[in-house]
């Protein structure tokens, strides 16, 4: 290596060293001159680079966190369908609850509704006996109470009453009494 220097060093006029060397001291010069400036540069561009990794920091942290809340969205999505599978599976518990509570109802309902219907026809059955008895023994009655009779029976027939007394008897006969 030294060889090639000294060749190079016999191959180069003293001008153009004198010149290469006026040229290194001006250049030193000016950077002793301007080293405020020069430092400042480097400095800014130290804490450009130095900014630029605190961001590509916070940008890998920022990635991390947002990772993060992607999986625990997912695990409340995971959370949430299954809460409204069992919220679903309630619910037609309840309406299953609900139709056979309703089907109760009516059944008791229903009961009474014959119980109600059974005790209206008795009731009825004995307004037109006591009716007929008496007409019976007078052998005559009003227009009125003919249509107060009449009522009875229509009543007594609404609340399913299909007694062969009252049809067969008291009706043929009512009609056969004289009028008051």
């Amino acid at each position: 290596m030294n060889d090639f220097i000294i060749k190079y060093l016999n191959f180069l006029s003293p001008q153009i060293i004198i010149a290469a060397i006026i040229i290194i001291c001006i250049l030193c010069r000016y950077l002793f001159k301007n080293r405020n400036s020069i430092s400042d540069f480097f400095n800014c561009l130290y804490h450009k680079r130095k900014s630029k990794e605190e961001l590509l920091k916070i940008i890998y942290e920022n990635q991390a966190s947002i990772k993060q809340l992607m999986e625990n969205r997912l695990h409340d999505r995971e959370q949430s369908l299954s809460i409204q599978k069992e919220l679903t599976s309630s619910i037609s518990a309840i309406f299953k609850k609900i139709d056979e509570l309703q089907q109760n109802t009516d059944k008791r309902f229903q009961e009474n509704e014959k119980k109600t219907n059974k005790r209206i026809r008795a009731e009825l059955k004995d307004k037109i006996s006591q009716s007929y008895r008496y007409y019976h023994s007078l052998g005559k009655i009003n227009d009125m109470e003919l249509e107060a009779l009449q009522d009875l029976i229509e009543e007594y027939e609404e609340a399913e009453g299909k007694n062969s007394f009252v049809h067969s008897i008291v009706q043929k006969e009512m009609y056969t009494w004289d009028k008051v």
